[in-house]
């Protein structure tokens, strides 16, 4: 892979998650007539399902590069289609400049011959490499905190262990080990022991420490993006809604005990001076955000979620239905932005016009 397709399939990237984004918000008002709104198990796998499609998309499109583009539009196409028509009036050299000014952006990107370039490059480079070597510290304070714990109980290949340094349950895994790490104190309330081990292995039936994982991993590369963090807060919210919703329906604790579970590992969080930070890839019982307010703010939604009078139960065949949409929506842009690979023939009809109008110029002057 060059340079400049690298450089494509980058900024390809960026846009879908910014369609993703816009079809989502679309999506959630739409949910409610559809009997989707409190579906979070089939919006988490939308939304989980997205984020594979912007990310395998473009790399798909551009290993069938020679197929799509002799049978499918891209928008630049489309945009020049439509002016031929006369469907919108614009001047046709200024029309070709500003279809090909991605293209010019990458070159200039990739060639680093302005010290503009180089000054982005350098910028992009160095927060880059710190925040990759910031997931690294991270996921060796993980590591020394695992090995600094002990035993307390095996279920098959999940290993439950008990630790000082924390205040609040988590779980994470290694290449083929899962971890489910608890508190000292907790272990002297056992329903809240039992409600934390079983909402973590919630999270491990839903692959919520991959997805994690995942999502940490993009950050080095989408760190500029606000949309990044716009969508890693929905995924992190839908994720609890989910896991919460599953254990009220299906675990014999009932509704208060778990809420009450969540509200003290809350506090004990508040009140602790122990500094856990955000270690990765691990999720916990509650928001370990370092705002308050944040933190605050989902545990009240989720509580909320919870207390609330609950509809029926979506149909598998719309969700089934919206599942293909919302997905079929981004892969089909991440084909319409690609850059045509040969001269289409609407491209060729424009620059056909321009340069029959520049020779009406010459030939104007020369009279």
């Amino acid at each position: 892979m060059t340079p400049e397709t690298f450089l494509n399939v980058f900024i390809d990237a960026n846009i879908l998650l910014l369609v993703a984004c816009l079809v989502w918000t679309i999506a959630l008002a739409l949910f409610p007539f559809i009997g989707l709104k409190t579906t979070f198990r089939t919006q988490l796998f939308l939304l989980n399902g997205s984020i594979g499609v912007i990310i395998l998309g473009p790399v798909f499109v551009y290993l069938f590069s020679g197929w799509a583009s002799q049978n499918s539009f891209n928008i630049s196409d489309l945009v020049v289609a439509n002016y031929l028509n006369g469907n919108f009036q614009m001047d046709a050299e200024k029309l070709e400049t500003a279809l090909g000014y991605r293209e010019e952006f990458v070159r200039e990107i990739v060639g680093l011959k302005s010290f503009a370039a180089q000054f982005l490059v350098g910028i992009f480079a160095t927060i880059s490499a710190a925040l990759f070597m910031r997931l690294a510290y991270q996921g060796y304070k993980l590591w020394s905190q695992l090995n600094d714990s002990y035993l307390l109980k095996r279920i098959g290949n999940v290993h439950i262990l008990v630790s000082d340094e924390i205040s609040i349950p988590y779980s994470t895994r290694g290449v083929t080990r899962r971890y489910i790490v608890v508190p000292e104190d907790i272990l002297t309330r056992q329903l809240d022991l039992r409600i934390a081990i079983t909402h973590e292995l919630q999270h491990f039936r839903q692959k919520d420490i991959e997805w994690e994982f995942f999502l940490e991993a993009l950050k080095p590369l989408f760190f500029w993006n606000p949309v990044y963090y716009v969508w890693c807060a929905q995924v992190r919210r839908l994720r609890e809604y989910a896991c919460d919703q599953v254990i009220i329906n299906r675990s014999p604790f009932g509704v208060k005990a778990y809420c009450e579970c969540l509200l003290r590992a809350s506090r004990s969080q508040s009140r602790s001076n122990r500094n856990e930070g955000a270690r990765l890839p691990s999720v916990a019982l509650v928001d370990r955000s370092e705002s308050d307010k944040s933190k605050r703010s989902l545990l009240r939604k989720r509580i909320l979620m919870m207390t609330s009078k609950r509809g029926k139960k979506g149909s598998k065949f719309v969700s089934a239905l919206a599942s293909m949409a919302v997905i079929g929506i981004v892969f089909t842009t991440s084909v319409l932005i690609q850059n045509p690979k040969d001269w289409s023939h609407e491209r060729l009809m424009l620059s056909t016009i321009i340069n029959l109008e520049r020779m009406n110029a010459i030939n104007s002057v020369s009279r």
